[in-house]
């Protein structure tokens, strides 16, 4: 586990914690050079030696990630699923007869992925499509048999890998925890959509001289 210094606390390494950041003492260098240092943002060092995490919610939330989805991806090694497709099972357990938009809306994708995965799971007899009431055009989806029994099975190896994940807090902290991402992730909903902070193509294309 990391260890936060308190607050006022010597670092080593000549760092201190000044009003809750992680900032660096600099001597015998110019004002400007001291305070180019000053703006480096809060770190946390690690006690295994590893790279110094930056103590922001955007790459935090980009390391995280990466865990969980290590964890999974572990738990599912060997199934006939990834990620996104055991994620959208798990979707059609919970609302049975969702679209295909809704469906891409749960899992936060494109609609085109979701139309890749929606074939994938149907080619393995895993869902099906029904058409639905009132709109001809437009298909329900649920689980087979065959999916929801591949679903159940899977099921208790993710919670252990979930449950993995959060190993390093304690107990209360692990429902804290949930409780805080949730309240973070409904409040920063209109953001969460498909695609957000990618570059659009020809964005690093040098504008032509005048």
């Amino acid at each position: 586990m990391l260890k936060v210094p308190a607050m006022g606390e010597t670092v080593t390494g000549a760092r201190v914690k000044f009003k809750g950041t992680d900032q660096r003492v600099v001597r015998g260098r110019s004002s400007s050079e001291r305070g180019a240092a000053s703006a480096l943002p809060p770190i946390v060092h690690s006690p295994g030696g590893a790279p110094p995490l930056v103590r922001n919610a955007a790459p935090l939330a980009r390391r995280f990630q990466q865990v969980c989805s290590a964890m999974i991806a572990d738990a599912l090694s060997g199934e006939e699923l990834v990620q996104l497709e055991f994620g959208s099972l798990i979707c059609l357990e919970i609302e049975p007869g969702i679209d295909q938009r809704r469906l891409a809306e749960a899992m936060g994708i494109d609609p085109s992925n979701a139309s890749l995965i929606v074939e994938r799971l149907h080619s393995k007899g895993l869902i099906e499509r029904r058409v639905k009431d009132g709109d001809r055009r437009a298909r329900e989806l649920y689980l087979t048999p065959k999916g929801a029994k591949l679903w159940r099975r899977v099921r208790p190896k993710t919670r252990v890998a979930n449950a993995r994940v959060l190993a390093p807090l304690a107990p209360h902290e692990r429902e804290l925890f949930l409780d805080l991402l949730i309240r973070v992730i409904e409040g920063n909903r209109s953001h969460a959509r498909p695609g957000a902070g990618r570059r659009k193509r020809g964005s690093l294309q040098s504008s032509p001289s005048k």
